[in-house]
C-alpha cells in the first residue's frame, strides 16, 4: 500500500513535468491572411541595384490581423521597369512589425509583376513569399505563402491580402 501510495502522490508531479514540455516545442503550421495597403516611400542606403531600367522600389504600409495586431510593413526590392521582374539585391529587405515591436522577416524569392486582370488596377503580382526568422515571438520563425497584390498606378497604392503558413519556435 505504501508503494501504491508513493506512486499515486509522484503521478500528479509526472504529469506537470510532462506538459512543460510542450512549451519548447515548435508551433504551427499557423494560417495566416495579411491584408494590408502600401505606398512608395523614401529608400534607405544604398540605392543601386544594377543598370537601368533596375531601380531600387521601397513600399510602406499598414493593417491589422490576428496573429500581428496592428502592423507595419516595410519592403526595399530591385525591380526590372522593363521586364516587372522584382528580386534579391543589395540593400534589400522586407518585413512585418507588430504592433508590439515584434517583427517577421520577408525573404526572396522575388516574382513579376504584370498587368492586372482586376478592374480598377493597373499591374498585379500573386508571387510565392518566405518568411524566415525575425525578433521577439517571431525569433527562429519559418513560413510560406502567396502575394495578392494589385497596383493602382496613379495612387502609388498597392493593395494586398497574402496567405500562407508560419511556423513559430
Amino acid at each position: 500500500m505504501k508503494t501504491f501510495c508513493t506512486y499515486l502522490l509522484l503521478l500528479p508531479l509526472i504529469i506537470a513535468l510532462n506538459s512543460c514540455e510542450d512549451d519548447d516545442k515548435i508551433k504551427g503550421p499557423i494560417p495566416f491572411r495579411f491584408e494590408f495597403t502600401s505606398f512608395g516611400g523614401p529608400v534607405a542606403g544604398d540605392t543601386s541595384c544594377g543598370d537601368a531600367p533596375i531601380v531600387l522600389v521601397r513600399q510602406e504600409g499598414e493593417g491589422e490581423d490576428i496573429l500581428l495586431g496592428k502592423f507595419t510593413f516595410v519592403a526595399q526590392f530591385c525591380n526590372n521597369l522593363e521586364t516587372g521582374a522584382y528580386f534579391d539585391g543589395p540593400n534589400v529587405f522586407g518585413y512585418f512589425e507588430a504592433e508590439n515591436g515584434d517583427q517577421l522577416n520577408i525573404v526572396g524569392p522575388g516574382g513579376q509583376v504584370i498587368p492586372s486582370t482586376k478592374e480598377g488596377y493597373d499591374l498585379m503580382f500573386q508571387d510565392p513569399i518566405n518568411f524566415e526568422d525575425g525578433t521577439g515571438r517571431f525569433e527562429g520563425a519559418t513560413g510560406t505563402g502567396m502575394t495578392d497584390s494589385f497596383v493602382i498606378l496613379a495612387e502609388g497604392r498597392t493593395d494586398h491580402v497574402w496567405s500562407g503558413t508560419l511556423i513559430l519556435k
